[in-house]
């Protein structure tokens, strides 16, 4: 047996567990100040949108005619590009959900999809970004989130929370490791360099996330006695302000073309 890996190995699963227990105590700190501002700014992205679209409908009709505009909706027409900051319409399990345990551990489980679905759309929510590159990494980060959460594709949401996947649900076979395949079995210092390996790719991703980032913005800004989170809230009731005016607007403009074209 190898003292020196077997401590290395100790050494790194502490260092995880305190990652995630640190990251996990933030995100519920985030949650409790910025959770209900953040839901109610998707849920106007979400209604924003689709009266944006009813809206354009409702102009091309006006625009074409009824029966030419069927004729068009025959034809495909180019996608749209989603909001990214709108969570899609599935069953989001409501506000104080507990997290699932050991969400990001060296446990072999599955955890539930909704709510593995929502914290990772907490952690990359693109308003928790702090600059123009973060927000972007976000928003692509949130549209392969939101895409796997439509899907039903739990694999691709636990390799975006940087868990390890059960060879249960494991359905690309071609990333399994060689070691899977062979018929001999691993040599005590084979596993230990396995897991050391995972648990050192698991802290570097931890490491490297949004929120953690946040998390340090928060640390140096109370240094400099600002409450950050606090200005973040104040930034999201403005966007909030902003939104519910452009839905205010929107819906108005729909009632104004509906009645003008009852006329």
């Amino acid at each position: 047996m190898n003292l020196q890996g077997e401590k290395d190995l100790q050494a790194a699963e502490t260092e995880l567990r305190e990652l995630n227990d640190q990251i996990q105590a933030f995100e519920a700190q985030v949650d409790k100040r910025l959770g209900s501002l953040l839901d109610q700014l998707s849920q106007l992205n979400a209604e924003t949108s689709t009266l944006d679209d009813q809206l354009r409908h409702i102009r091309e009709e006006r625009l074409y005619g009824t029966d030419l505009l069927q004729y068009l909706d025959g034809a495909p027409r180019p996608a749209r590009p989603r909001n990214q900051t709108s969570l899609p319409p599935l069953g989001i399990p409501p506000r104080g959900e507990a997290p699932a345990a050991g969400s990001i551990s060296t446990v072999l489980h599955v955890p539930d999809i909704k709510i593995l679905y929502r914290q990772l759309a907490r952690r990359y929510h693109p308003d928790l970004a702090r600059n123009d590159a973060d927000r972007l990494i976000s928003n692509d980060q949130m549209k392969e989130i939101n895409q796997a959460y439509a899907a039903g594709d739990l694999h691709t949401l636990m390799r975006l929370a940087g868990m390890r996947i059960p060879f249960s649900i494991d359905s690309q076979p071609s990333q399994v490791h060689p070691a899977e395949i062979k018929k001999e079995p691993l040599s005590d210092l084979e596993q230990v360099n396995r897991k050391l390996k995972t648990i050192r790719q698991q802290i570097r991703h931890l490491s490297s996330l949004p929120v953690v980032k946040l998390s340090l913005d928060v640390k140096l800004a109370r240094y400099a006695r600002r409450d950050l989170l606090g200005e973040m809230v104040g930034e999201l009731q403005y966007k909030l302000a902003r939104k519910i005016a452009e839905r205010d607007y929107l819906s108005a403009q729909i009632r104004a073309s509906e009645e003008h074209l009852e006329q």
